[in-house]
């Protein structure tokens, strides 16, 4: 069980998990249930498993490095298991301007590989882009109404 422990603590502290994460991964060794359990709660008791912080991180990496909208980080961090008040509490500290500052961005550099035949047909691919990697469709139009002169 300590070898099955030291491997799961360099597991833990080599990037973020969340508590599903960890679970599956202890799914993986021959233990019985109760030390799976015990070796769960030795790495939660000693911050290696944090669903709060993996949230937090999540957002934050989705947003800034994967130009993921706020729709498919929650569907994502929903299926991690992680807590409604936990992930409203990650997305909430999203600083909107550099949300949306990433949204335009992401559109610029689509434009510049959309084919189509008029700019109607252009931004319906555009938002259909941005729709597809999660961004709200409000948001959406609004950018491309204001950015892209729709």
């Amino acid at each position: 069980m300590e070898h099955v422990l030291d491997k799961m603590a360099k597991y833990c502290a080599y990037q973020e998990r969340c508590v599903k994460d960890v679970t599956e991964k202890l799914c993986t060794y021959d233990l019985s249930p109760k030390d799976r359990e015990e070796i769960l709660a030795y790495l939660i008791d000693n911050r290696f498993v944090n669903d709060e912080r993996f949230a937090k991180s999540f957002v934050k990496g989705k947003i800034n490095q994967s130009g993921w909208g706020i729709n498919k980080i929650r569907f994502h961090l929903m299926q991690k298991g992680i807590d409604k008040a936990l992930i409203d509490e990650a997305i909430g500290q999203t600083d909107e301007e550099v949300y949306r500052q990433r949204l335009v961005e992401i559109l610029r550099a689509k434009s510049k590989t959309v084919k189509a035949d008029n700019d109607f047909e252009k931004k319906r691919k555009l938002a259909a882009f941005a729709l597809q990697r999660g961004f709200e469709a409000s948001l959406v139009w609004e950018v491309l109404k204001e950015d892209f002169g729709a």
